[in-house]
């Protein structure tokens, strides 16, 4: 029997949009629950790092973003049993890891407009052409591990969906490989049905 999954964070993507897209494109069941912030301080004290997002299995609390998206990519049938393709998937995970890191700093944590515009220039014509051209080098099919999707894909189109389509001058399209990964994710039933929900 599955267990019973629920998610809690804010209303919105942040960190938990990654576990949201992972469990929605394998189609596992899960209770999305959305809290405010006077709802967060509240329940705050009796999180176990006093942090969201956390993820309830079978009404066992856990908390860090990351580790909840491996145990969503887990269950999803979306992380290799390979020890070793399991840590190729890991090291294009931290890799599109990274690069969230950086882009989520210019988005939200830099406020002077000089040092934004000049930190995206670095982002869009350094940071990203050299990440992006190395990863777009380890594509070994349809997807980053051939013909079936793992936690690397989707974490690579939740990257593009939410952080980099919101730079002007970003372009996918000079790594085709990646781009094709990012239409296939969008593509999927469940996927565009969650993008739909208003």
């Amino acid at each position: 029997m599955s267990p019973a999954l629920k998610l809690t964070y804010f209303d919105v993507a942040g960190r938990a949009e990654l576990a949201r897209l992972l469990f929605t494109f394998g189609g596992v069941a899960f209770e999305d629950t959305r809290v405010s912030g006077p709802e967060f301080g509240a329940m705050k004290v009796s999180l176990p790092l006093g942090q969201l997002p956390i993820l309830e299995v079978d009404g066992v609390v856990f908390s860090q973003s990351m580790a909840i998206s491996r145990y969503a990519a887990k269950v999803a049938g979306l992380y290799p049993a390979d020890a070793v393709q399991a840590l190729r998937v890991e090291m294009i995970s931290e890799t599109l890891l990274e690069l969230a890191t950086t882009a989520s700093t210019i988005i939200y944590l830099t406020k002077d407009e000089a040092v934004k515009a000049e930190k995206t220039t670095k982002l869009l014509n350094e940071t990203l052409p050299k990440s992006l051209a190395a990863l777009e080098a380890m594509m070994q099919g349809k997807f980053f591990m051939g013909e079936n999707a793992t936690l690397a894909d989707v974490q690579l189109f939740e990257l593009v969906q939410y952080s980099l389509k919101s730079f002007s001058g970003f372009d996918l399209s000079k790594y085709p490989k990646l781009e094709g990964v990012v239409e296939v994710v969008k593509s999927n039933a469940n996927i565009t049905a969650y993008l739909a929900k208003p």
